[in-house]
């Protein structure tokens, strides 16, 4: 008996090389499409997790409640590098409605809903959200976990993709109550980190008032609600791709709407008059940190420029310090969200990864805003936020001197 030995140890190793040339396959993001393994993931693990067709928003023409902005092309302003021209690209940004979705399953940290049988979300070209409830996804499919779940009558979704971020809460998220209506719906749903944060809370506060109820929600949670509202973005940056990159793919904003939102904010905070005009952005128990930050600083100081720690300062300060600026540096960061609050045509430098070089998410709130923005490179070497790199300090100077007017 000895060939059927030698049967079995050949059919063993075919089926080795088999499983060694499927199992890269089994564990990509393409392979969640396949019929086969589709159905057999869906038998074992219904319902609590799913691998289900991804469905862009704008084909839910039937669940449009009433139409916000016509689709159009946004002119993307990309950064400016010393001695360079500005360039601008042309981006399409969609058609933005409100839409009613009937029982419909949501997590706060994630921009896509749950509906029957689909995944319903708006997704520009290389675009990647796994977040919230969503495990992995690819250009058709995603697999959606739900977690321990609560059951809501209704409510106006301001979730998303980087709900706890202040630059997707204040850019993304927020400006959507300058358009909502409440004959739709009193309660709007928003991301509990709010409750953690001060400056979110000022906000919401501001915009919400007493016209609607505030529903906090859990990211560990998911919700299932019965009558849900939804609004697709107006104002989008990617908050991450598949292929890692940090680009300007995908950014649209409305100018006049970011315009009227910052008026509104301006218009309800604590003004001061006596402040410092020129800002260096500092960064201290944070991540991506320049370990030669206060050599910029110390030299920066003869040009009557004062350090701000702007995780220090109230949402009033911040606003009133940006409000009056005439000159602003600093790394790259959600700090710059503030430029929303610019009126005094400052000048910037902002201090951007080599990988990250063509992100133009501050860039446009520059031009939308007012402010002389420039960019100034720095070497990567890993996470865009690590804190393991320097600044180079004689480019640094030459490029202020030009744009300072300094021989």
């Amino acid at each position: 008996m000895a060939w059927r030995g030698t049967w079995i140890y050949k059919n063993q190793l075919r089926m080795a090389a088999v499983l060694r040339r499927l199992g890269p396959f089994i564990k990509s993001n393409e392979s969640l499409s396949n019929p086969f393994r589709k159905a057999l993931y869906n038998y074992f693990y219904r319902p609590n997790s799913q691998i289900i067709r991804i469905k862009d928003i704008e084909t839910c023409r039937q669940q449009t409640v009433e139409t916000i902005f016509k689709s159009g092309i946004f002119k993307n302003h990309l950064p400016k590098l010393s001695g360079t021209k500005e360039q601008i690209i042309e981006t399409p940004y969609p058609e933005v409605s409100i839409y009613k979705f009937e029982n419909a399953c949501i997590s706060i940290s994630s921009s896509a809903v749950w509906v029957k049988d689909h995944l319903v979300t708006y997704r520009s070209e290389g675009e990647r959200f796994n977040e919230g409830f969503i495990n992995v996804h690819n250009d058709k499919d995603a697999k959606v976990t739900l977690k321990d779940t609560e059951q809501l009558e209704e409510g106006f979704f301001l979730g998303g993709c980087g709900s706890w971020n202040w630059f997707h809460f204040i850019i993304e998220i927020m400006p959507k109550m300058m358009v909502l209506n409440e004959k739709y719906t009193q309660t709007i749903l928003v991301n509990d980190i709010i409750l953690k944060t001060p400056s979110m809370q000022v906000i919401l506060e501001l915009f919400a008032h007493n016209e609607f109820k505030v529903r906090y929600l859990s990211p560990d949670k998911t919700y299932l609600v019965k009558n849900l509202y939804y609004m697709n973005d107006f104002n989008h940056v990617q908050f991450n791709r598949f292929d890692g990159q940090i680009k300007a793919d995908g950014t649209f904003y409305n100018a006049d709407i970011l315009k009227q939102f910052s008026d509104r904010i301006l218009g309800n905070l604590a003004g001061k008059n006596d402040i410092p005009k020129r800002l260096f952005l500092y960064r201290k128990n944070t991540h991506r940190i320049a370990e030669n930050q206060d050599q910029i600083m110390d030299y920066l100081k003869d040009f009557g420029f004062v350090p701000l720690c702007l995780e220090e300062l109230s949402i009033d300060q911040q606003a009133a310090y940006f409000n009056k600026a005439e000159f602003i540096i600093g790394i790259s960061g959600a700090a710059w969200t503030n430029l929303i609050f610019c009126r005094n045509h400052p000048k910037a430098i902002s201090f951007v990864a080599d990988n990250a070089r063509s992100f133009s998410a501050f860039s446009n709130l520059g031009h939308i805003f007012d402010v002389d923005f420039y960019i100034q490179l720095y070497n990567h070497s890993g996470l865009h936020s690590d804190s393991n790199f320097i600044i180079n300090f004689e480019e640094f100077k030459e490029l202020f001197r030009n744009i300072n007017g300094i021989q």
